[in-house]
């Protein structure tokens, strides 16, 4: 069982979830993004929301400050750290 406690001191309660669910690469998706990466920039728990999405593997949307793409290249990055020379 995961632990999602940190929900709780997140700084997007209250915020509207289609703000980090952006769709598409629209100009106005990319402002979406941008807005809910700027709330993502002051949350106390942004480390422990990215991490639980990497962790669970979630495709889709604005989590710990990183689009979907960001975080597919973190993982990629790790994973490369992880691998020895």
């Amino acid at each position: 069982m995961l632990d999602d406690q940190w929900q709780r001191d997140a700084a997007c309660q209250g915020s509207s979830p289609e703000l980090f669910f952006p769709v598409g690469h629209s100009s106005l998706g990319r402002a979406e993004a941008w807005a809910a990466k700027r709330i993502c920039s002051r949350c106390p728990v942004r480390t422990q929301c990215l991490e639980w999405a990497i962790r669970t593997g979630e495709n889709s949307g604005v989590w710990g400050g990183m689009t979907e793409e960001e975080r597919r290249e973190e993982v990629k990055r790790r994973r490369r750290a992880d691998v020895p020379a």
